[in-house]
């Protein structure tokens, strides 16, 4: 313990990590013994953050499959069963889609239109195709421009992609998952919404600038 000590005056890296495990294990245990704490928000609308990452957005709840302290359940977002039927009014995914099998992709769908009020929103941010391609094209067919967008970091469990959409396609299977008004949704001007991920940032390449995702929400 008096090395540990002294490493941490010295602002020792170990130390750091050391703490922010601990922390991270003294939140998980309390999600397991007394359950999390949710926000309420003074309008009483409910807001589902699923696949939030790093992002603590205020009066969110948090769904991810890492039990970082912000995160109230920590579980795989393609199982909601935590919720009840018609519980949100938002439910918000950015960049998560693609790490679903292309198979539960409609099933998925599904069960997040479920946990949704009548008249509630998904909203969705993916890596667009389309986007993607133009990318590819503008660095002279360079496929390592764009090949993290297309297959994920993949130095995590949950970071490989599993699937592709344009506008057409994800318009297509919303549609096919009972959702109505399918539509594009500007990450810089949208309500409720003032979170920093991948909705709008941009990537540079060879000194340009290019948008990458697609934006779409719609109605349950």
């Amino acid at each position: 313990m008096t090395w540990l000590r002294n490493r941490a005056r010295d602002g020792s890296w170990l130390w750091f990590v050391l703490r922010r495990r601990v922390y991270q294990k003294g939140h998980a245990l309390q999600r397991l013994l007394i359950g999390p704490r949710l926000p309420v928000n003074p309008d009483g609308r409910v807001r589902v953050h699923l696949g939030c990452g790093d992002v603590n957005a205020t009066g969110f709840i948090n769904v991810d499959a890492s039990a970082v302290p912000h995160v109230h359940y920590v579980r795989d977002v393609t199982d909601l069963s935590i919720f009840p039927d018609g519980f949100a009014d938002l439910v918000y995914a950015c960049h998560v889609l693609e790490h679903v099998r292309h198979p539960m992709v409609t099933r998925t769908l599904w069960e997040w239109r479920r946990v949704l009020k009548p008249g509630g929103v998904l909203r969705l941010s993916v890596p667009d195709f389309e986007r993607i391609l133009h990318v590819y094209e503008a660095c002279d067919r360079d496929l390592q421009s764009v090949v993290g967008f297309f297959m994920g970091g993949q130095q995590l469990p949950h970071d490989t992609h599993c699937s592709v959409f344009d506008r057409a396609y994800l318009s297509q299977k919303l549609v096919e998952s009972g959702f109505r008004e399918v539509r594009q949704w500007d990450a810089r001007r949208a309500e409720d919404h003032e979170m920093d991920d991948w909705a709008s940032r941009q990537i540079e390449r060879s000194g340009r600038w290019f948008d990458i995702s697609l934006n779409l929400e719609a109605v349950k």
